[in-house]
């Protein structure tokens, strides 16, 4: 590589090194989220919820304005907004202001992935590529890996801080992200031109872009507001279905007519293509789950400090580092596919659930240590999944439609990811709800209960932990369900 490649490999990394340090470490701030800014439920979630959803929605979308525009445009465009929504939460004074700034740094984060990755298809060759690619998925493990660690020791750094009336804690996490992102803005030159000769001359699909994310938006506020089921839940269901209709058929008359379609959705009539993406939708339903808000749990009901649940978390996020080059072993000594997709399925599904058995009924003085063995375990599965899922995947395809089955692919991941920490958050209020009604708790002491903040309230300690360990259970039964279906998936003949 020259230079000035490894210049513009560096200027990506660190951008990448942002995005999912900060999907793993936000959710150690909630609790001292809530204590500041409120501790409604329902927009608390949304500082997690906003992030996600609008990252998971964003990130087909930049891939095909990187298409159209050039990737360089888009990388800095984007890395602009997530600066903007980092500064955003620095300064955030109340839940709302806050939930706004997650959702542009969730736009701003779909760009640096999805136009990262274009950057370097577009400016490596073949053997230089796999080497930076290969940097760029261990730059992302690591950002997962010690994601809630650095934000942990930074609250814990600057807990008693204060600029003006400010109090920094919580809020030196963005202003971290906001200090790498501004570098690389500055590193911005060092990035290739976009050539003219490489970007696509079809149309952008604005309608579709806007009616796939409006149909996942709504989705997520079906399931937020289940707990509570009103009128806007039912709004929100109509807005899903009428705009989720709307939008498959859209694409699929994009299909017929022979244009590059946003999300081509007709690949996932392969078989096996379908089995591996489900994989990713366990992952997303686990491993995502855990990383979100076991730090959470982690202070509330054993009392750990921000930076003591960082470094715990470790037990759940190391296996990222190593496991993606194992299972690239495996698959080159010969392993069954099938039974590898299955391993990595049951490895999630089972540690989430029996992780739920055991903290619900064994004494806490036993708990520490097996409970690091089923985070490990849990972490095991994503790793293999990460490093192998998209090879089996995008294998069982014909490669003339590998792009495609990549968007399909994305957005089974990030959607499921999205979902599943909405689904979390639907659950536990539920259960908290039910639970407080038995132990005479307020009404008024829910939204504290979920949000983490149980120090002053003795019952709500023991609501938590029993809807916390209800809800894991339900979404492990869900895994392993799913689990089964995509062995049946797998065993069929295309």
């Amino acid at each position: 590589m020259k230079n000035s490649k490894y210049l513009m490999l560096f200027t990506i990394l660190l951008a990448v090194f942002v995005v999912p340090s900060s999907i793993s470490g936000t959710a150690i701030a909630l609790p001292f989220i809530a204590q500041e800014l409120g501790k409604e439920a329902s927009t608390l979630q949304w500082v997690v919820n906003a992030f996600n959803l609008f990252f998971a929605s964003f990130t087909l979308i930049w891939g095909a304005m990187a298409d159209k525009f050039g990737a360089k445009k888009c990388l800095l465009l984007g890395v602009f907004v997530y600066v903007l929504g980092s500064l955003l939460s620095i300064i955030a004074w109340d839940l709302l202001l806050l939930d706004i700034a997650r959702a542009l740094a969730g736009i701003g984060g779909a760009s640096v992935f999805a136009s990262g990755a274009s950057l370097l298809i577009r400016n490596f060759e073949e053997k230089e590529r796999a080497k930076a690619f290969a940097f760029f998925g261990t730059t992302a493990g690591l950002g997962i890996t010690f994601g809630p660690t650095i934000s942990g020791l930074l609250i814990d750094i600057f807990a008693n801080t204060f600029i003006g009336d400010m109090l920094i804690s919580y809020r030196a996490i963005f202003a971290f992200h906001f200090i790498i992102l501004a570098l690389v803005l500055l590193l911005g030159p060092a990035l290739p031109k976009d050539s003219s000769n490489e970007l696509s001359k079809n149309p952008f699909d604005i309608l579709g872009a806007f009616l796939f994310v409006v149909s996942l938006f709504s989705f997520m506020a079906f399931i937020t507001s289940l707990a509570y089921f009103d009128n806007q839940t039912l709004i929100a269901l109509i807005i899903f279905v009428v705009c989720g209709g709307l939008f498959i058929r859209q694409q699929k008359s994009f299909h017929t007519k022979g244009l590059p379609p946003l999300l081509d959705l007709e690949v996932l009539k392969n078989k096996r293509f379908f089995g591996f993406s489900l994989v990713t939708v366990i992952a997303g339903f686990s491993f995502v789950v855990l990383l979100t808000y076991f730090p959470s749990f982690l202070q509330a009901v054993w009392g750990f400090s921000a930076s003591s649940s960082g470094l715990f978390m470790l037990a759940l996020t190391t296996p990222m580092l190593f496991c993606p080059l194992l299972v690239a072993k495996m698959l080159n000594s010969g392993w069954d596919t099938k039974k590898l997709a299955l391993m990595m399925s049951l490895l999630m599904s089972f540690g989430l659930t029996i992780l739920a058995v055991i903290l619900y009924f064994l004494p806490m003085q036993w708990q520490i240590l097996l409970v690091m063995l089923l985070l490990f375990i849990t972490g095991v599965g994503m790793g293999l999944h990460a490093g192998g899922i998209d090879n089996l995947a995008l294998s069982s395809v014909d490669s003339a439609k590998a792009g495609l089955a990549a968007g399909v692919l994305n957005s089974c991941r990030l959607g499921s990811e999205t979902i599943g920490v909405a689904l979390y958050g639907a659950l536990l209020f539920f259960f908290v709800s039910i639970s407080t009604s038995f132990l005479g708790i307020s009404v008024g002491d829910i939204n504290a209960i979920v949000s983490g903040n149980t120090t002053d309230i003795t019952e709500g300690t023991k609501s938590y932990l029993y809807a916390f360990c209800a809800t894991l259970a339900i979404l492990g039964v869900l895994c392993l369900a799913l689990s089964a279906y995509v062995w049946r998936l797998l065993k069929q003949k295309q």
